[in-house]
């Protein structure tokens, strides 16, 4: 764990960053000029160049990235490379539906995932269905933020403040410059993290990296010390990759808070243009994160096993030791992971509002109130919902990685909604509720049953293709029987 200067010095580190979002919310405030779901939700669609790029940066990496790759490398060893190409396949799954998506959004407005569901399919059936799991799937989400920001505040200032501390104290300043600033100040927060996390994480990279003799060394002593995690992977570890590959890639760009930065984008050149630099960006992200994982296996050879969201903060401790520029690399990533933590986390929970306020709210109890009681709404719900989940984070019962598997096996059963729905003209609403209740009753099956991976297989993945197979039979069967109405797809 992290002591003496460097504990003390990740606490003002943080505290200085702390203080600066909370001005930064407040200066959104001012920007915004009307109270609107538009405004509010999607900084008036005005995301443009190096801010839409930064903030979908920001929102694909995580606290489950940062906390909790690099344990997982250093418990699983050589074969978690492949998580590289996980968080780039997220950006291939972007480019099959973003264009055309963010193109009907600028023309019809959307404002959250079920505006376009609505347009698409006009079921309030399915509408209702996806955000029944959109809703699941995000609260989990923000959960596993809540929790990761336990675990850092604790381990990054070596005790100095208590795990219950960093969730309560971190979660209210996101509640308050996200409630003061909407997704304005969300996307300049997350610009500052994402410089901060590149110039962090690429210092490391520098300066932290053995050479080739280096990582032969390192790699001689874990393969002398714990085999099988330089074994080639087997049949079984290649399936359980491909899985993960599909399941994260499918998923991950399918979030709430993804798509509503995908409504959210000036114009589709900005959005193209942040995607072909995205791309790239996993090399410089999860490739770091995965070398240190490695590093560890061979660093912590000879002190026992540790838990995986402790492997970050401990090589922090030991590498800032080593000089005055590891030093301040090292108070850098701290900062840039505990805003990368809380940059999520805003995302999140401003997706969440949204949907409860203008797509359940909104529709019922809520009819035809104006847009500035709704988001008025909104901002009350966050709070609400907030401290519930700040309790269930007091007491975790799963890592996080578990969270992120839990949350991206639902959202699979969401994504063929965009996928499909943007790139098949011929999909009707019928094909598309039956595999969404499918799919999503074939994975509660497998889990209930104590089959949460058969054949090293990721559940959600088995039911994602039970759920595109009913889709497809259904679409086909009533295709040949009914000629039906299609929206303009663009």
């Amino acid at each position: 764990m992290i002591t003496g200067s460097l504990g003390r010095d990740a606490v003002i580190a943080v505290s200085l960053y702390l203080a600066a979002i909370l001005a930064i919310g407040y200066a959104a405030r001012r920007k915004r000029s009307v109270e609107t779901l538009a405004e509010f939700y999607l900084a008036g669609r005005q995301l443009n160049g190096p801010v839409l790029l930064l903030t979908l940066y920001a929102t694909q990496y995580s606290g489950n990235t940062l906390v909790g790759y690099p344990g997982e490398a250093y418990r699983l060893g050589f074969s978690w490379v492949m998580s590289v190409g996980f968080m780039m396949a997220i950006i291939v799954a972007y480019l099959l539906f973003a264009p055309r998506l963010h193109h009907l959004a600028q023309q019809y407005q959307f404002i959250t995932p079920g505006d376009w569901l609505t347009h698409r399919f006009g079921s309030p059936a399915l509408t209702l269905s996806a955000n029944v799991l959109l809703l699941a799937a995000v609260s989990n989400y923000l959960l596993a933020q809540l929790i990761a920001m336990g675990h850092i505040t604790a381990g990054l200032s070596g005790g100095t403040v208590p795990y219950w501390v960093g969730v309560v104290l971190l979660t209210l300043v996101v509640l308050i410059y996200e409630t003061v600033g909407g997704m304005r100040a969300v996307a300049w927060t997350d610009s500052i993290q994402g410089l901060m996390l590149v110039m962090g994480l690429g210092g490391l990279l520098v300066a932290v990296v053995p050479t080739v003799s280096e990582l032969t060394e390192v790699t001689t002593i874990v393969a002398a010390k714990f085999p099988a995690k330089v074994e080639v992977p087997t049949w079984d570890t290649c399936r359980n990759w491909f899985s993960t590959l599909v399941l994260i890639g499918i998923s991950g760009s399918v979030y709430p808070h993804a798509i509503q930065r995908i409504f959210a984008a000036s114009n589709a050149s900005a959005l193209k243009k942040s995607f072909s630099v995205m791309v790239f960006l996993p090399l410089v992200t999860t490739g770091v994160v995965f070398l240190i994982g490695v590093i560890s296996i061979a660093q912590f050879s000879e002190t026992g096993p540790i838990e995986p969201e402790e492997v970050l903060p401990i090589l922090l401790t030991e590498w800032s030791g080593n000089s005055p520029v590891l030093y301040g690399l090292s108070l850098l990533v701290i900062v840039a992971v505990a805003s990368a933590i809380m940059s999520t986390a805003d995302s999140v929970l401003l997706s969440l509002s949204s949907i409860l306020a203008k797509d359940v709210l909104a529709t019922t109890i809520l009819q035809g109130a104006t847009e500035t009681h709704l988001t008025r709404v909104g901002k009350a719900l966050s709070w609400i919902l907030v401290a519930g989940l700040v309790v269930v984070a007091l007491n975790p019962r799963l890592t996080l990685w578990g969270l992120t598997e839990l949350k991206m096996e639902i959202l699979a059963q969401v994504a063929p909604l965009f996928v499909l729905g943007t790139n098949w003209n011929k999909l009707n609403s019928r094909a598309a509720l039956s595999g969404i209740v499918t799919g999503t009753a074939a994975y509660a099956s497998l889990l209930a049953t104590g089959y949460p991976q058969p054949w090293n297989i990721h559940a959600g993945v088995l039911a994602l293709g039970v759920n595109l197979a009913v889709c497809y039979i259904v679409n086909q069967v009533a295709s040949s029987h009914t000629i039906v109405q299609r929206p303009d797809l663009g």
